[in-house]
């Protein structure tokens, strides 16, 4: 009776083990890890097409003026200087996708174990901060003369679309997000692993100020321009 008893706590015991293996190894594949710098991926030839609208407002005119145009930028130079790379960017815009590209500007992101610096316009920019946390905080504008503005993470490792495009793995930085009841300011961009920037949408207004209209949420002047990815590869 006791070997019986015994050799069905062993069968038991081993039935045990396999569902835990078997549990842990879905674990396993589920919760693989990501290299968080391929949410900002960077290589030579590497580019991105962006669609834009921008709507400018003033107090002059009734309605905002709509501007809509494409953009792209591409990696066209990768230097490295005591184990730091900068990739120099190309910038070109067009109005339709039937028009040619033209180019506008050049600019430069440094890759370093911590951090993605972005510089363009002469202004550098503390992009990314790594390794990716809920938890961390960081001046973006810790590289220039701007006022400090504290980035943070949002929505990480979490599934989204732009348009019909979706994208398994994306994360949110909050740039900014100033509002009351006289004026707006928010800037969030969207990053997807093995991508990159996905989406910028930036607001920058002064509501209506005046005694009769205050609180009403009616736009005096400012801008709300918003990029959305297009298309995205490798020359």
């Amino acid at each position: 009776m006791n070997n019986q008893l015994h050799r069905i706590t062993n069968f038991r015991n081993a039935v045990l083990l396999l569902i835990t293996i078997a549990a842990f190894s879905c674990d396993s594949k589920t919760t693989e890890p990501v290299d968080d710098y391929n949410y900002f991926p960077l290589e030579a030839g590497r580019y991105s097409v962006y669609q834009v609208r921008e709507e400018t407002y003033s107090t002059s005119q009734k309605d905002p003026v709509i501007k809509a145009w494409q953009e792209k930028d591409e990696v066209i130079r990768v230097e490295t200087s005591e184990g730091i790379s900068t990739y120099t960017f190309s910038r070109s815009t067009r109005n339709t996708a039937a028009d040619y590209w033209q180019k506008v500007k050049e600019f430069t992101v440094q890759k370093y174990p911590d951090k993605i610096l972005t510089n363009i316009d002469n202004r550098t920019y503390f992009s990314m901060a790594f390794p990716v946390d809920a938890n961390l905080e960081w001046n973006g504008n810790s590289y220039n003369d701007l006022d400090e503005e504290n980035y943070h993470y949002q929505n990480i490792s979490q599934p989204a679309s732009i348009d019909a495009q979706s994208f398994a793995k994306t994360l949110t930085i909050e740039e900014r997000r100033d509002t009351s009841i006289i004026n707006k300011y928010i800037g969030v961009k969207q990053y997807a692993l093995g991508v990159g920037l996905i989406s910028d949408d930036q607001t920058a207004l002064e509501l209506c100020q005046s005694e009769n209209c205050i609180g009403s949420g009616k736009i005096e002047s400012g801008m709300h321009k918003i990029r959305k990815i297009i298309e995205y590869g490798s020359k």
